[in-house]
Protein backbone atom coordinates (compact mmCIF):
# COMPACT_ATOMS: atom_id res chain seq x y z
CA UNK A 1 0.00 0.00 0.00
CA UNK A 2 1.32 3.34 -0.99
CA UNK A 3 0.90 6.47 1.41
CA UNK A 4 1.00 8.92 -0.86
CA UNK A 5 -2.15 8.22 -3.09
CA UNK A 6 -5.52 9.92 -2.31
CA UNK A 7 -7.40 7.26 0.11
CA UNK A 8 -6.94 3.77 0.88
CA UNK A 9 -9.49 1.11 1.50
CA UNK A 10 -8.90 -1.26 3.44
CA UNK A 11 -6.24 -3.68 3.02
CA UNK A 12 -6.98 -6.86 0.68
CA UNK A 13 -6.17 -10.11 2.66
CA UNK A 14 -3.72 -11.73 -1.15
CA UNK A 15 -0.34 -12.20 -1.00
CA UNK A 16 2.30 -9.68 -1.29
CA UNK A 17 3.05 -8.79 -4.89
CA UNK A 18 5.92 -9.40 -6.31
CA UNK A 19 8.76 -6.85 -5.63
CA UNK A 20 9.42 -4.44 -8.69
CA UNK A 21 11.42 -1.56 -8.68
CA UNK A 22 9.81 1.58 -9.35
CA UNK A 23 10.46 4.99 -9.08
CA UNK A 24 7.59 6.48 -6.47
CA UNK A 25 7.41 9.72 -4.94
CA UNK A 26 8.66 10.39 -1.61
CA UNK A 27 5.79 9.65 1.26
CA UNK A 28 5.33 11.14 4.69
CA UNK A 29 6.14 8.88 7.59
CA UNK A 30 3.61 6.94 8.90
CA UNK A 31 3.21 5.46 12.46
CA UNK A 32 3.60 1.68 12.40
CA UNK A 33 0.73 -0.09 10.91
CA UNK A 34 -1.09 -2.34 13.00
CA UNK A 35 -2.63 -5.17 11.26
CA UNK A 36 -5.21 -5.14 9.14
CA UNK A 37 -8.73 -4.56 11.03
CA UNK A 38 -11.62 -6.70 10.46
CA UNK A 39 -13.89 -6.05 8.16
CA UNK A 40 -16.63 -4.19 9.34
CA UNK A 41 -17.69 -0.94 7.15
CA UNK A 42 -17.27 1.55 10.09
CA UNK A 43 -13.47 0.32 11.13
CA UNK A 44 -12.99 0.46 7.74
CA UNK A 45 -13.25 3.86 7.03
CA UNK A 46 -10.54 5.35 4.58
CA UNK A 47 -8.57 8.70 5.94
CA UNK A 48 -9.29 11.30 3.98
CA UNK A 49 -7.83 14.45 3.11
CA UNK A 50 -7.54 17.46 5.74
CA UNK A 51 -9.47 20.64 4.51
CA UNK A 52 -10.84 19.48 1.07
CA UNK A 53 -10.18 22.37 -0.85
CA UNK A 54 -13.25 21.89 -3.41
CA UNK A 55 -15.52 18.67 -3.54
CA UNK A 56 -13.39 18.34 -7.03
CA UNK A 57 -10.62 16.55 -4.79
CA UNK A 58 -13.23 14.31 -3.00
CA UNK A 59 -14.75 13.47 -6.49
CA UNK A 60 -11.03 12.32 -7.73
CA UNK A 61 -10.75 10.42 -4.55
CA UNK A 62 -13.86 8.75 -5.00
CA UNK A 63 -12.98 7.64 -8.92
CA UNK A 64 -9.55 6.19 -6.91
CA UNK A 65 -11.65 4.73 -4.32
CA UNK A 66 -13.53 2.84 -6.77
CA UNK A 67 -10.66 1.87 -9.32
CA UNK A 68 -9.19 0.12 -5.93
CA UNK A 69 -12.40 -0.99 -5.57
CA UNK A 70 -12.85 -2.92 -8.60
CA UNK A 71 -8.79 -3.85 -9.13
CA UNK A 72 -9.20 -6.01 -5.79
CA UNK A 73 -12.53 -7.77 -7.44
CA UNK A 74 -10.98 -8.52 -10.29
CA UNK A 75 -7.65 -9.72 -8.81
CA UNK A 76 -8.96 -11.91 -5.15
CA UNK A 77 -9.61 -15.15 -5.15
CA UNK A 78 -13.78 -15.37 -4.49
CA UNK A 79 -13.05 -16.55 -0.82
CA UNK A 80 -11.18 -13.57 -0.33
CA UNK A 81 -13.12 -11.15 -2.60
CA UNK A 82 -16.45 -11.63 -1.07
CA UNK A 83 -15.25 -10.96 2.28
CA UNK A 84 -13.58 -7.93 1.01
CA UNK A 85 -15.54 -6.52 -1.16
CA UNK A 86 -18.54 -6.41 0.69
CA UNK A 87 -16.95 -4.03 3.14
CA UNK A 88 -15.03 -1.98 -0.02
CA UNK A 89 -18.43 -1.33 -0.86
CA UNK A 90 -19.84 -0.35 2.23
CA UNK A 91 -17.07 2.05 2.86
CA UNK A 92 -17.70 3.10 -1.13
CA UNK A 93 -21.56 3.87 -0.58
CA UNK A 94 -20.33 6.04 2.42
CA UNK A 95 -18.05 7.53 -0.01
CA UNK A 96 -20.79 8.69 -2.45
CA UNK A 97 -22.70 10.33 -0.04
CA UNK A 98 -20.21 12.12 1.37
CA UNK A 99 -19.43 13.41 -2.10
CA UNK A 100 -23.15 14.20 -2.84
CA UNK A 101 -22.88 16.26 0.56
CA UNK A 102 -19.79 17.84 -0.84
CA UNK A 103 -21.30 19.60 -4.04
CA UNK A 104 -24.65 20.53 -2.11
CA UNK A 105 -22.66 22.23 0.33
CA UNK A 106 -20.57 24.31 -2.49
CA UNK A 107 -22.03 27.79 -2.07
CA UNK A 108 -23.09 27.91 -5.54
CA UNK A 109 -26.19 27.82 -7.68
CA UNK A 110 -27.53 24.49 -7.70
CA UNK A 111 -28.03 24.44 -11.87
CA UNK A 112 -28.62 21.99 -14.50
CA UNK A 113 -24.98 21.36 -14.36
CA UNK A 114 -24.90 20.80 -10.72
CA UNK A 115 -27.84 19.16 -10.42
CA UNK A 116 -26.98 16.45 -12.77
CA UNK A 117 -23.50 16.41 -11.24
CA UNK A 118 -25.02 15.22 -8.22
CA UNK A 119 -27.63 12.77 -9.52
CA UNK A 120 -24.63 10.66 -11.17
CA UNK A 121 -23.18 10.46 -7.93
CA UNK A 122 -26.26 9.34 -6.23
CA UNK A 123 -26.97 6.93 -8.46
CA UNK A 124 -23.57 5.30 -8.08
CA UNK A 125 -24.39 5.53 -4.26
CA UNK A 126 -27.41 3.02 -5.74
CA UNK A 127 -25.93 0.77 -7.72
CA UNK A 128 -22.80 0.43 -5.12
CA UNK A 129 -25.61 -0.44 -2.73
CA UNK A 130 -26.52 -3.46 -5.17
CA UNK A 131 -23.72 -4.39 -5.28
CA UNK A 132 -23.10 -4.73 -1.24
CA UNK A 133 -25.99 -7.40 -1.47
CA UNK A 134 -24.21 -9.13 -4.45
CA UNK A 135 -21.58 -9.72 -2.00
CA UNK A 136 -23.41 -10.38 1.01
CA UNK A 137 -24.91 -12.95 -0.54
CA UNK A 138 -21.81 -14.59 -2.07
CA UNK A 139 -20.42 -14.26 1.36
CA UNK A 140 -23.31 -16.04 3.05
CA UNK A 141 -23.06 -18.84 0.01
CA UNK A 142 -19.31 -19.08 1.65
CA UNK A 143 -20.53 -20.05 5.74
CA UNK A 144 -23.08 -22.11 4.13
CA UNK A 145 -22.62 -25.61 5.25
CA UNK A 146 -22.38 -27.83 2.07
CA UNK A 147 -21.23 -31.60 0.65
CA UNK A 148 -18.27 -32.07 -1.25
CA UNK A 149 -20.63 -32.92 -4.10
CA UNK A 150 -21.89 -29.44 -4.19
CA UNK A 151 -19.24 -27.76 -3.71
CA UNK A 152 -18.93 -26.95 -7.26
CA UNK A 153 -22.03 -25.51 -7.86
CA UNK A 154 -21.80 -23.07 -4.82
CA UNK A 155 -18.12 -21.70 -5.91
CA UNK A 156 -19.67 -20.87 -9.13
CA UNK A 157 -22.77 -19.13 -7.24
CA UNK A 158 -19.68 -16.86 -5.34
CA UNK A 159 -18.27 -16.19 -8.54
CA UNK A 160 -21.22 -14.98 -9.92
CA UNK A 161 -22.47 -13.02 -7.75
CA UNK A 162 -18.80 -11.10 -7.74
CA UNK A 163 -19.19 -10.99 -11.07
CA UNK A 164 -22.84 -9.08 -10.71
CA UNK A 165 -21.09 -6.77 -8.41
CA UNK A 166 -18.22 -5.86 -10.00
CA UNK A 167 -20.17 -5.15 -13.20
CA UNK A 168 -22.48 -2.64 -11.43
CA UNK A 169 -19.46 -0.33 -10.17
CA UNK A 170 -16.84 -0.99 -13.58
CA UNK A 171 -18.07 2.23 -14.88
CA UNK A 172 -17.45 4.03 -11.40
CA UNK A 173 -14.56 5.78 -11.90
CA UNK A 174 -15.56 7.43 -15.21
CA UNK A 175 -18.88 8.76 -13.57
CA UNK A 176 -16.98 10.32 -10.72
CA UNK A 177 -14.57 11.82 -12.50
CA UNK A 178 -17.33 12.94 -15.19
CA UNK A 179 -19.20 14.71 -12.12
CA UNK A 180 -15.78 16.02 -10.84
CA UNK A 181 -15.14 18.00 -14.42
CA UNK A 182 -18.99 19.55 -14.37
CA UNK A 183 -18.20 20.49 -10.81
CA UNK A 184 -14.90 22.28 -11.64
CA UNK A 185 -16.11 23.66 -14.79
CA UNK A 186 -19.11 25.41 -12.57
CA UNK A 187 -16.23 26.61 -10.53
CA UNK A 188 -13.99 27.91 -13.07
CA UNK A 189 -17.07 29.94 -14.82
CA UNK A 190 -17.97 31.35 -11.41
CA UNK A 191 -14.71 32.24 -9.90
CA UNK A 192 -12.16 32.98 -12.58
CA UNK A 193 -8.43 32.36 -11.62
CA UNK A 194 -6.72 35.52 -11.56
CA UNK A 195 -3.04 34.19 -10.75
CA UNK A 196 -1.07 31.60 -12.45
CA UNK A 197 -0.45 28.08 -10.94
CA UNK A 198 1.98 25.63 -11.05
CA UNK A 199 -0.10 23.53 -13.64
CA UNK A 200 0.47 26.17 -16.24
CA UNK A 201 3.93 24.69 -16.80
CA UNK A 202 2.46 21.29 -17.32
CA UNK A 203 2.65 19.83 -20.83
CA UNK A 204 -0.11 18.46 -23.13
CA UNK A 205 0.58 14.94 -22.38
CA UNK A 206 1.34 15.32 -18.91
CA UNK A 207 -2.18 16.46 -18.23
CA UNK A 208 -3.31 13.76 -20.78
CA UNK A 209 -1.39 11.16 -18.39
CA UNK A 210 -2.71 13.14 -15.35
CA UNK A 211 -6.51 12.94 -16.90
CA UNK A 212 -6.15 8.81 -17.59
CA UNK A 213 -4.67 8.37 -14.33
CA UNK A 214 -7.90 9.70 -12.61
CA UNK A 215 -9.99 7.92 -15.04
CA UNK A 216 -7.90 4.94 -13.24
CA UNK A 217 -7.01 3.91 -17.43
CA UNK A 218 -2.89 3.52 -16.75
CA UNK A 219 -1.07 0.46 -15.20
CA UNK A 220 2.25 -0.18 -15.87
CA UNK A 221 3.20 -3.81 -16.86
CA UNK A 222 6.59 -5.70 -17.41
CA UNK A 223 7.58 -7.61 -20.80
CA UNK A 224 11.23 -8.87 -21.42
CA UNK A 225 12.65 -7.11 -18.96
CA UNK A 226 11.42 -3.72 -19.55
CA UNK A 227 8.48 -1.72 -18.05
CA UNK A 228 5.67 -0.43 -20.23
CA UNK A 229 2.67 1.83 -19.92
CA UNK A 230 -0.76 0.51 -20.89
CA UNK A 231 -3.48 3.28 -20.88
CA UNK A 232 -6.68 2.90 -22.30
CA UNK A 233 -8.07 4.89 -24.60
CA UNK A 234 -5.34 7.61 -24.60
CA UNK A 235 -1.65 7.19 -25.08
CA UNK A 236 0.59 7.37 -21.91
CA UNK A 237 4.25 7.47 -22.25
CA UNK A 238 6.72 5.98 -19.76
CA UNK A 239 9.06 9.06 -19.34
CA UNK A 240 6.05 11.02 -19.13
CA UNK A 241 4.59 8.76 -15.98
CA UNK A 242 8.44 8.90 -14.90
CA UNK A 243 8.58 12.31 -15.06
CA UNK A 244 4.87 12.98 -13.18
CA UNK A 245 6.17 10.65 -10.91
CA UNK A 246 9.40 12.38 -10.03
CA UNK A 247 7.14 15.13 -9.46
CA UNK A 248 5.24 13.74 -7.08
CA UNK A 249 1.80 14.35 -8.89
CA UNK A 250 1.51 10.13 -9.36
CA UNK A 251 2.58 7.09 -7.19
CA UNK A 252 2.76 3.64 -8.62
CA UNK A 253 1.25 0.83 -6.34
CA UNK A 254 3.22 -2.30 -7.36
CA UNK A 255 1.08 -5.73 -8.44
CA UNK A 256 -2.21 -4.00 -7.14
CA UNK A 257 -4.04 -4.23 -10.71
CA UNK A 258 -5.55 -7.17 -12.26
CA UNK A 259 -2.94 -8.93 -15.28
CA UNK A 260 -3.68 -8.64 -18.64
CA UNK A 261 -4.31 -11.99 -19.57
CA UNK A 262 -5.61 -14.75 -16.42
CA UNK A 263 -2.54 -16.37 -15.13
CA UNK A 264 0.11 -13.61 -16.22
CA UNK A 265 1.54 -11.38 -13.39
CA UNK A 266 -0.56 -8.31 -11.95
CA UNK A 267 -0.04 -5.02 -13.06
CA UNK A 268 1.06 -1.75 -11.01
CA UNK A 269 -1.44 1.11 -10.77
CA UNK A 270 -0.74 4.31 -11.31
CA UNK A 271 -2.59 6.76 -9.03
CA UNK A 272 -2.84 10.50 -8.23
CA UNK A 273 -0.92 11.69 -5.16
CA UNK A 274 -3.16 14.58 -3.62
CA UNK A 275 -0.51 17.05 -4.92
CA UNK A 276 -1.20 15.11 -8.49
CA UNK A 277 -5.74 15.47 -7.58
CA UNK A 278 -4.89 19.18 -7.01
CA UNK A 279 -3.01 19.47 -9.94
CA UNK A 280 -5.86 18.00 -12.28
CA UNK A 281 -8.16 19.91 -10.26
CA UNK A 282 -6.52 23.30 -11.59
CA UNK A 283 -7.46 22.32 -15.09
CA UNK A 284 -9.83 20.27 -14.86
CA UNK A 285 -13.24 21.39 -16.66
CA UNK A 286 -11.94 24.45 -18.12
CA UNK A 287 -12.76 24.58 -22.25
CA UNK A 288 -9.75 25.09 -24.70
CA UNK A 289 -12.50 26.81 -26.62
CA UNK A 290 -12.42 29.89 -23.77
CA UNK A 291 -9.01 30.14 -22.20
CA UNK A 292 -7.82 33.69 -21.41
CA UNK A 293 -5.92 35.08 -24.98
CA UNK A 294 -9.58 35.28 -26.81
CA UNK A 295 -10.66 38.28 -24.68
CA UNK A 296 -8.27 40.73 -25.79
CA UNK A 297 -8.95 40.06 -29.29
CA UNK A 298 -12.26 41.64 -29.12
CA UNK A 299 -11.10 44.47 -27.86
CA UNK A 300 -9.96 45.77 -31.15
CA UNK A 301 -13.03 44.65 -32.95
CA UNK A 302 -15.31 46.78 -30.55
CA UNK A 303 -12.94 50.16 -30.65
CA UNK A 304 -12.43 49.78 -34.55
CA UNK A 305 -16.42 49.63 -35.12
CA UNK A 306 -16.78 53.12 -32.74
CA UNK A 307 -15.39 55.78 -35.51
CA UNK A 308 -17.36 54.39 -37.98
CA UNK A 309 -21.01 55.59 -35.91
CA UNK A 310 -19.22 58.66 -34.73
CA UNK A 311 -18.47 59.63 -38.83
Amino acid sequence: MIDNALFSLPHPPSPAAPGRTTQTAPSRPTPPAASPPAPSAQGARSPSIPDLPSPVVRLLALADQFTQHNDQLARLQPAYGATWGHTSAQVLVSACLEAVQAIVDQPMYAGVTLTEATVRIRHLTVLTGQAVRHLAEAKAQLVEPTSPSDMPSRGGEVAHQIQLARELTILAPAAALESASAVASEIHRRRPATTTTGTDALTLAERTALYATARGHVVVGRREGRDYVHSRGSSVHLDTLRTLEHAGLVAVQPGSAPPAFGEGPPHDRVRLTPSGAMAVTAFLGRSTRTPAPPAPGTIPAQTSVAPARAR
